[in-house]
């Protein structure tokens, strides 16, 4: 009767939504990545956090909300580079309302250092354009905070209106040169390969560009607004591979994982040398409940085929193959992409489950969630992992503040509720009692829980008769 969830759910294999472009989220400390076998991963370089705001300019004659396509060009170019970490729109938003700044307005030197000290970024990049006819001028401005903080203003870039994406792109390249980011020959292969994804549509873009501001912020809400978005976009260009991603990103995040699949897959069959989808392709294999694993490491191994060092297709590589029960392999994927990414959250966490939920390694799991959340505070499913480690360890307050921290994230979520219900249950039983009531409620809703809902409503009836619980 006391089970918890993470393990015996099938949440030992979950995985989670957001994908390599999404998934720079707050400020990550690099950390060493110690192997069980007493070997250290090679040491790399700590990443170069970076935040992109909107540019600003007159909106006479370019799309409502250009200034946003501006933005997303050069985040996406920028994101090409392995030794770059970017902030999301959630994050720039909570600290610009911290110090009082709007990031889609034109600010001062001083506005961009107040913002990137409270971001804590390397670099933050912001620009200005201006329309001529129909040609577009494009200035980037970068708030060096490497050293003594200055704001840098770059070249001027001009060109068509309808070719405004290579103006970015060499934006981009030039303000990862005034930061002194080394940018490998795969990086700059990438970068090369990045515009394939794009479209000739600058409405299209404005709209996937908005769209992914929204997704950046992490909430339901806001991916409803994507979707809206990037359905405008494709009915401008039908074949903008990136907008069909975007979108399978979006109805996956919102529940509606069958279309998600499709949008995916139409990008792959529109660009099939579109890493992230065969990527993404793959995270959704491991995550189906028909468990085709096998072409789930079809799709990991296309995406590192497409890019060599594509730490992301590792650890999905590493997830697959733990799902199919081969442990020690998965491992050595995590190690590889440890190797070449050591700020990667994720690969923490699937050590951390493979060490606690099949080697029984409990103090080396413990170890790996708290990497883990201390890389990516967001990660769910760490603080979930790590709140069932301490509560079958009888480390109820431990768990308590665990399974707190998750509902801090999503406050709905039925597995963190469920969990704490379970920990409370051992040191307070009112608050128990109220939390088995949350439960119920919320599971009731959900198609999902039913397995789980007459388990609870066992234990809420044992409490409020006054027996102790096992």
């Amino acid at each position: 009767m006391g089970m918890t969830r993470a393990k015996h759910s099938g949440a030992g294999h979950g995985h989670p939504l957001v994908p390599a472009i999404f998934i720079a989220l707050g400020l990550m400390a690099l950390m060493p990545a110690l192997s069980r076998a007493g070997q250290a991963a090679p040491a790399a370089p700590p990443k170069a956090h970076l935040a992109v705001l909107p540019f600003t300019g007159p909106a006479a004659g370019v799309p409502e909300g250009f200034g946003e396509s501006l933005r997303q060009a050069v985040q996406y170019a920028v994101q090409m580079v392995r030794a770059v970490q970017l902030v999301d729109s959630g994050t720039i938003l909570g600290a610009a309302q911290r110090v009082d700044v709007a990031p889609a307005d034109r600010l001062s030197d001083e506005a961009m250092i107040r913002l990137g000290r409270e971001l804590g970024v390397r670099g933050l990049i912001s620009g200005t354009y201006e329309l001529g006819g129909e040609t577009l001028k494009v200035q980037a401005r970068v708030a060096d905070l490497g050293g003594k903080p200055q704001v840098l203003a770059g070249e001027e870039v001009a060109g068509p209106l309808a070719e405004f994406l290579k103006g970015q792109e060499r934006l981009a390249r030039q303000t990862l040169q005034q930061l002194q980011v080394k940018v490998t020959e795969q990086d700059a292969r990438r970068l090369g390969t990045a515009l394939a994804a794009q479209t000739a549509s600058v409405e299209a873009y404005t709209l996937y560009a908005q769209a992914a501001w929204q997704q950046g912020l992490g909430t339901r809400e806001g991916h409803d607004r994507a979707i809206a978005l990037l359905t405008k976009a494709l009915e401008a260009d039908r074949n903008f591979t990136l907008g069909r991603y975007a979108l399978g990103i979006s109805l996956l995040a919102t529940g509606n994982r069958w279309k998600a699949s499709g949008e995916i897959r139409k990008a792959i069959q529109i660009n099939e040398n579109f890493a992230e989808a065969h990527r993404m392709l793959g995270d959704m294999m491991v995550m189906s409940p028909r468990r085709p694993y096998d072409q789930a490491i079809q799709a990991y191994q296309k995406a590192i085929e497409l890019w060599p060092d594509y730490a992301e297709a590792f650890v999905g590589l590493g997830d697959a193959r733990a799902a199919k029960g081969q442990f020690d392999e998965a491992i050595q994927e995590y190690r590889r992409a440890l190797a070449l990414e050591p700020e990667n959250a994720r690969v923490h966490f699937g050590m951390g489950k493979i060490y606690y939920n099949e080697k029984q390694l409990y103090h080396e799991a413990v170890e790996e969630y708290q990497r883990a959340i201390a890389l990516d505070p967001k990660l769910l499913e760490a603080h979930l992992s790590l709140g069932e480690a301490y509560e079958e360890k009888g480390l109820y307050q431990e768990a308590i503040q665990r399974y707190s921290h998750a509902l801090t994230i999503e406050p709905k979520h039925p597995m963190a509720t469920y969990g704490l219900a379970l920990a409370y249950e051992k040191v307070d039983t009112k608050k128990a009692i109220e939390t088995w009531e949350q439960y119920i409620d919320l599971a009731s809703r959900l198609a999902s829980e039913k397995e789980w809902l007459d388990i609870a409503r066992r234990h809420l009836n044992r409490l409020q008769r006054g027996e102790k619980p096992n």
